[in-house]
């Protein structure tokens, strides 16, 4: 009987391994430049901590189950969660605190383009600090990742979930809020028009729709958008304050880190769908190309409540993760990822069955210098042995015979050109090295 993999995963064989592999390790390399440590963390958790700030949609999506002693636990749906749970019992841990993750994690949604059901986040956490210069530094390593990738055409979407709450309480939905949220977040998916159809589902007149999808337009000043914030929520205190903050992270975007201009957008149709961030949130939007387009690589924000929530104390925090597959997804849209695997230097192949004891020792020598080295353990004839050295796009072979053995001598061939010389070991490594 043959089994097929689990809806909404993947199996990722070479070279889409090494293209996953290769945006961690790009992502690893950011987050150490910029002083993170990286935590690592169960891939279960209690269902209760899932749940306790989920929000909604999210609690849905949880794979959760009974272990054999009546515990309810689940699958991880993201990593902050943990690493919250982790600094609620270690609350004396320095502050401020920052930490990486890449890792696998599960939701039960309608696997699609871009989606699974397991899938790899590579994200930060910056804890202990309530300053804006925390978001900025979250914001502009995120965006240097991206740059370093190679990706360009993506812009940062910023707002904060004040300014959406108080949307929500001036047009009467505090009580529908999280309806109403999933309402404005189906802008970029679905359009003006279906969000207008949803906000007239859950009550609003025409006038205040148009009045809603006016707010959400998006200006191409950011500080134009945030005076226009302002204007429509005098009098709702909590969401000046957010509009303040971002009209401070885009100033420090700007001058501090460099980043462009066009690329900073404030978007008040950004909400987020997990139900701890507090104030300020933000999306990495790529704009892509004909094959990937409006793509969400990365989001986060602050949830300045979760390590209370987890049963420490009152501890501000930041953080964003990044989607790795649809990163790759954007890479491979922009032609990025050639050429991702990993390659394997050399095989060693003996021209007799009294010479693989020699072809393993030269294989080890080779590998103590740094080459990556397969021996053929196939016993297949020299040709044999070739045809599948090309298949694995390897860039020499070294072959032991009789003759080249005894004199201290091996045959190195580049598989490339298809030359051949007769050499010793010490030269084979130089020519392979460059």
């Amino acid at each position: 009987m043959k089994y097929s993999r689990p809806r909404g995963t993947r199996d990722y064989l070479p070279p889409e391994s090494y293209e996953i592999r290769r945006v961690l390790e790009k992502a690893r390399e950011i987050f150490e430049l910029y002083g993170y440590s990286e935590v690592i963390t169960p891939a279960f958790e209690r269902l209760e901590l899932l749940e306790a700030k989920a929000g909604p949609e999210i609690k849905e999506q949880i794979y959760w189950f009974k272990d054999k002693g009546g515990r309810l636990l689940g699958l991880r749906f993201d990593v902050t969660t943990s690493i919250a749970r982790i600094v609620a019992s270690s609350p004396e841990l320095p502050k401020p605190m920052r930490f990486y993750y890449l890792a696998p994690v599960w939701r039960y949604e309608e696997p699609q383009r871009g989606r699974l059901r397991e899938f790899w986040q590579a994200g930060v956490e910056l804890i202990g600090s309530s300053h804006i210069d925390a978001d900025a530094e979250v914001i502009a390593l995120t965006y240097r990742f991206f740059r370093e990738l190679g990706l360009s055409n993506l812009t940062v979407r910023i707002n904060d979930r004040r300014i959406a709450d108080a949307l929500a309480v001036k047009y009467g939905l505090s009580e529908r809020k999280d309806e109403f949220f999933r309402a404005l977040d189906k802008l970029y998916k679905q359009g003006r028009e279906r969000v207008g159809l949803e906000l007239r589902k859950l009550g609003l007149n025409v006038g205040e729709v148009e009045e809603v999808l006016d707010f959400i337009r998006v200006e191409e000043d950011p500080f134009k958008t945030v005076n226009k914030g302002m204007e429509a929520l005098k009098g709702y205190e909590q969401a000046y304050e957010g509009l303040k903050g971002i009209n401070e992270l885009i100033s420090i975007l700007l001058d501090w880190y460099g980043l462009p201009r066009d690329v900073l957008i404030v978007d008040f149709s950004i909400v987020r769908g997990i139900g701890y961030y507090t104030g300020l949130v933000f999306e990495f939007l790529y704009e892509g190309t004909a094959e990937v387009r409006n793509l969400s690589l990365a989001g986060g924000g602050r949830y300045d409540k979760l390590i209370e929530v987890c049963g420490g104390p009152n501890i501000p925090a930041t953080g964003m993760s990044v989607g790795v597959e649809r990163v790759v997804m954007a890479l491979k849209g922009e032609g990025l990822l050639q050429n991702a695997e990993a390659s394997k230097d050399v095989i060693v192949v003996p021209t007799e069955e009294n010479l693989r004891k020699a072809s393993v020792s030269i294989a080890e020598e080779l590998r103590s210098k740094g080459i990556k080295a397969v021996v053929d353990v196939n016993h297949r004839n020299l040709r044999r042995a070739l045809e599948y050295a090309d298949k694995l796009n390897m860039r020499y072979a070294i072959i032991i015979g009789r003759k080249e053995y005894e004199t201290g001598k091996i045959v190195l061939k580049d598989l490339k050109t298809r030359e051949q010389r007769e050499v010793e070991l010490e030269e084979a490594v130089r020519m392979i090295k460059g």
